[in-house]
């Protein structure tokens, strides 16, 4: 059973009425995720360029916010296609990559409590996300239901990294907020696995 509290329920309105208006100047929801794109691009070059966290957290919001258009797109014109589908689900992934690319540029030869190489945090966090969304994919291919289980969805963990990067423009907190979102995400990934494989063992007795 898919997780009832998520970060898009408040945002919703918001997504809504963006993409209405995208769909006034007749953007498609393939064009939607391509600017989604673009924009954690542009968080990436805010970071690992200019070094900007606030800049950074403004460009991930855009993209969480981006990334909820398209697929409001495509409900309000009844353009969902299964292509659609797979490549929003393929230009995440592109996008993680730009964002925790640029948060490995921003932290590099950086240590927490001078012990912890600030690469090794990221690079879990991002393959710990990956994993999360892969799970969920795979697990959906060979079974009935939604299986947005856990904590740390897409949308939440984009939400954290703003909020991360909001405290770190403003302090010096960065380095343990982000060790403390890799535990989040390593969490959510085995909870998630054993939720899956749980609720698959049950389908199979059931069968």
């Amino acid at each position: 059973m898919a997780s009832k509290f998520r970060i898009r329920i408040i945002f919703r309105p918001l997504v809504n009425l963006i993409a209405k208006g995208l769909i006034r100047i007749r953007i498609s929801p393939n064009y939607a995720t391509t600017f989604m794109l673009c924009f954690s691009f542009l968080s990436f070059i805010s970071l690992a360029v200019f070094q900007n966290l606030l800049c950074f957290s403004i460009f991930v919001f855009i993209t969480g916010i981006m990334d909820g258009c398209d697929g409001a797109i495509a409900r309000l014109t009844s353009k969902s296609t299964k292509f659609g589908g797979f490549f929003d689900s393929f230009m995440d992934r592109f996008s993680e990559f730009f964002i925790f690319l640029g948060l490995l540029i921003y932290n590099e030869n950086q240590f927490l409590w001078n012990c912890i190489n600030m690469n090794i945090i990221i690079f879990i966090s991002f393959l710990a996300s990956i994993m999360i969304s892969y799970s969920r994919a795979r697990a959906e291919v060979f079974f009935k239901g939604d299986f947005d289980i856990g904590l740390m969805a897409r949308s939440e963990r984009l939400f954290y990294i703003v909020i991360i990067s909001i405290i770190g423009f403003f302090g010096n907190l960065v380095n343990i907020l982000l060790f403390i979102f890799m535990l989040l995400v390593l969490g959510t990934f085995l909870f998630r696995i054993i939720r899956i494989y749980s609720i698959v063992k049950i389908t199979d007795n059931q069968n």
